[in-house]
Parts: structure tokens; C-alpha cells; sequence
């Protein structure tokens, strides 16, 4: 049921789940040639699959999907787990599917990649299986590092359940080991301190100073949409009062869902939050099966769901797939026809993805054009400098949209165009 809503659902295919691994492919150092602002499993993997199958659509979207299909079972165990009955995990796993791909979840991005991750790494803690657990962990927290807030919380949370210094060791020993490896990869490559400056040091100081980065207003359909997806954990919260303290794994995924609420800032999206709701559908049978008359609670839930998620969201049954529709197939066209295959090209507005298209390179270092990037005093003048020795054979941009001057489709690097227009770069405008 869940692979047949997904494959009739609009897929988004974000043009970064193509360009970063079809450039590291191309020998592109992550950090170093390329600016990437994620830890590199993903981009590690995706590389690795598409260098096996080809850069083709139904790779990226089978590769999402059993990712999605492996969310599916490490729900049914968590809450067997939980409240050892196959019905209410089955039940779970129901409200999962029902709901998350109609919440933005048929597309691979960050936040996905790393729920299955997590949702492994808790079902271990749930089973005093810290080594394992804490490994997983590290996984995740090199596809995305945010994911480190569940670090500092399984820390805390072990802490206070174990009281064993041991067993605090056995959690962390995977992230230590993990983070100690990608170091000494890094130091190798030169690109240590790109990786510190575009994970860490640039999002945590500079990027939520530009207009646009952080949107966080919610319609009042998305604010509905929350408040019947916490319903149950309001709820369980109540029922259990003083026990809850007694309780620690209810007290686990309790706490698992106010850490998942602090990862989607600094840009709301359902697609941001899709841990969330993965673990929500585990607290609903949790919840189910702690009050009267779980049957009557089950069925109204159900038909609210349908009306305020399933219902909306059936327009985009059979729409084409977002990002790879004919439009950019014929921008990549116009690219393939109008340059030689060894030719370096920069896109200057149009989605990344059309390298993969035309099968063309970037001048090395390659950057998207976000405000957020660029704009950090010093980064257009080192692109620059290194552009000296590659330069693009064309520059391809699109026509500016109306908006803000930092708007995605407006925004423009001041220096970076000068430059081009200075060394008589050719310029070629994608209709």
C-alpha cells in the first residue's frame, strides 16, 4: 500500500541529490571543490548507486522508497516492542503510511535519509544495546548534523536510566570512532576546514542573518495538520502523569518527538519533518493501547486524517515528477548543443541538476546560488581567485523572477557576475 501511494504521488526529485554525488563522481572533493553543507554519507552513498544503476529516476526513487519501506518495519518493531502486541504495531505502521506520503514525504532529502537511522538507533536503546545504538547514531549524524541533538540527549537520557559510566562509553565509542575516520579523510583531501566552516562554524553564525533563510510561518492548515498529528502524544502524556518518570521508554519516545519538533529550524516543511511524524505513528499505537475504546478513537483519528492530510493532498496524483519534468530535460538540451563535452559551464540561477542532464562540469570550486552561501564575506572573492585558472567556457542563466534581491530565482552575486562580465564570458540566458 505504501509503495503504490508513492508511486502514484508527485515525486521530487531535488536537484542536490544529483549534482553532489554526480560531481564527487567526477572528482569533485566534498568541502574542498564543491561547497556542501551536509556531512557526506548520503552524497557517499547516492554516488555509490548511481555509479552502479546510472543517473536515472527511478534509481533515486526506488532508493527512496526502501528507505521509506525500512521505516515501515522499524515502526512495527518499536512498537511491538513497546507494548508487545503485533495488532497495535500493525495499527502504527497503518497511520504511517496513511499519512507521511502525503506530508511532502515522496522525495529523498536530508531529513529523510536519516530516519531509519534513528529509528534503529532507538529501537537498541530500547534494548540496552548502547554500542550498537550509539554507532547508528554516528551514522546519522554524518548524513545530517543535527542529528547530534540526539547524542547529547541519548547521553543524558542513559545517564539517568544506567547510572553506568560503562555504558555511557559503549554509546559514544561509534561517533568518536566514526568522527575520528572522516578527519583523517579530510586531512588527506586538504578540505578539514571547509568541511568545520560549511557544517558547522558558517549555518551556526552567519546564514540565519540573510533575509529568507528562516522561514518558519505556518498556515493555518499546517498549524491543524500539527495539532492532529500531537494529539495522541498529548494525550499519552496525560494519561501517564506522575508514572511517566517510572516509564522510561515511553519517556524515550516522548522525549524523541520534542528533539525531531527542534530539527525542522530553521525552515518549516512537512518534508523537514518527517522524523517527526515517523515518531508520532509510534506513539499513536503506543497511546491506542493504553486507553478505553481504542477502536472508537482509532476510526475518528483515521477520518480526520483523510479529510485534513489525504483529501489536499490527491491533486498531485500522477502530476510529473518536480525538477525532472520536460522543461529541464530541454534546458539540458540547449546546454548539450551548445557546448563541447570537455567545456567547464556555470549555472547562474538554473537548478543544479542540469549538469547531470547535459552531462557537463562546473569550474572547480562549484557553488549553488544561495544567498546564504555567497554572501559570507570573503567566499565570491576565493571562488574567484580559483576560477582564474579554470574559468567557465559559458555561463547559462535564467531570466530574474520577481522578488527580494536574496530570493531563490533573484538573487544574483554581485562580484561573481562582475567578474564573468569582465573576462568577456560568454553568457547564454536558458528560456
Amino acid at each position: 500500500m505504501h509503495v503504490f501511494l508513492l508511486s502514484g504521488l508527485r515525486f521530487t526529485a531535488w536537484p542536490e541529490m544529483l549534482s553532489y554525488p554526480y560531481l564527487r563522481n567526477n572528482g569533485y572533493l566534498l568541502y574542498k571543490d564543491m561547497i556542501h553543507p551536509y556531512p557526506p554519507i548520503l552524497t557517499m552513498a547516492l554516488s555509490m548507486v548511481y555509479k552502479l544503476f546510472g543517473y536515472k529516476l527511478i534509481v533515486l526513487k526506488v532508493f527512496t522508497w526502501l528507505i521509506i519501506l525500512a521505516n515501515d518495519v522499524l515502526i512495527f518493531l518499536i512498537v511491538k516492542k513497546m507494548v508487545n502486541s503485533e495488532r497495535w504495531a500493525a495499527i502504527s505502521v497503518f497511520f504511517y503510511v496513511l499519512v507521511q506520503p502525503f506530508l511532502e514525504g515522496n522525495q529523498l532529502w536530508f531529513d529523510l535519509a536519516i530516519v531509519p537511522l534513528i529509528l534503529l538507533s532507538t529501537y537498541h536503546i530500547l534494548q540496552k544495546r548502547y554500542l550498537w545504538s550509539g554507532l547508528l547514531l554516528g551514522v546519522a549524524i554524518l548524513t545530517k548534523q543535527t542529528a547530534g541533538l540526539y547524542l547529547v540527549f541519548g547521553i543524558l537520557y542513559i545517564a539517568y536510566r544506567e547510572r553506568s559510566l560503562k555504558k555511557l562509553l559503549n554509546f559514544t565509542a561509534g561517533p568518536i570512532i566514526l568522527f575520528l575516520v572522516l578527519v583523517l579523510r579530510l586531512i588527506t583531501e586538504g578540505a578539514l576546514a571547509g568541511f568545520f566552516n560549511w557544517t558547522l562554524i558558517y549555518p551556526l553564525t552567519w546564514w540565519s542573518k540573510f533575509p529568507g533563510y528562516v522561514q518558519m510561518a505556518l498556515t493555518r492548515r499546517e498549524i491543524a495538520i500539527i495539532g492532529l498529528l500531537f494529539v495522541p502524544l498529548a494525550l499519552l502524556i496525560v494519561k501517564l502523569k506522575k508514572e511517566l518518570l517510572k516509564d522510561t521508554n515511553s519517556l524515550l519516545l516522548i522525549l524523541c518527538v520534542f528533539v525531531s519538533l527542534v530539527l525542522v529550524y530553521p525552515r518549516f516543511s512537512f518534508f523537514h519533518l518527517q522524523l517527526s511524524i515517523a515518531f508520532c505513528a509510534i506513539l499513536y499505537g503506543v497511546f491506542l493501547s493504553k486507553f478505553k475504546f481504542p477502536y472508537v478513537l482509532c476510526t475518528l483519528y483515521f477520518v480526520l486524517i483523510a479529510v485534513f492530510i489525504v483529501k489536499p493532498a490527491i491533486g498531485d496524483w500522477q502530476k510529473e515528477t518536480r525538477f525532472w519534468e520536460n522543461e529541464e530535460i530541454k534546458a539540458a538540451e540547449i546546454i548539450t548543443n551548445n557546448t563541447q563535452p570537455d567545456d567547464l559551464v556555470y549555472l547562474l540561477g538554473p537548478q543544479s541538476s542540469l549538469y547531470v542532464f547535459s552531462g557537463r562540469l562546473p569550474p572547480k570550486p562549484w557553488t549553488d546560488n544561495y544567498i546564504w552561501y555567497l554572501e559570507i564575506p570573503g567566499i565570491q572573492e576565493e571562488i574567484i581567485k580559483r576560477w582564474n585558472s579554470n574559468k567557465p567556457e559559458i555561463v547559462f542563466t535564467s531570466r530574474i523572477q520577481e522578488g527580494g534581491w536574496y530570493d531563490l530565482g533573484t538573487y544574483r552575486p554581485q562580484k561573481i557576475v562582475d567578474w564573468i562580465k569582465y573576462e568577456n564570458i560568454q553568457i547564454s540566458i536558458l528560456k
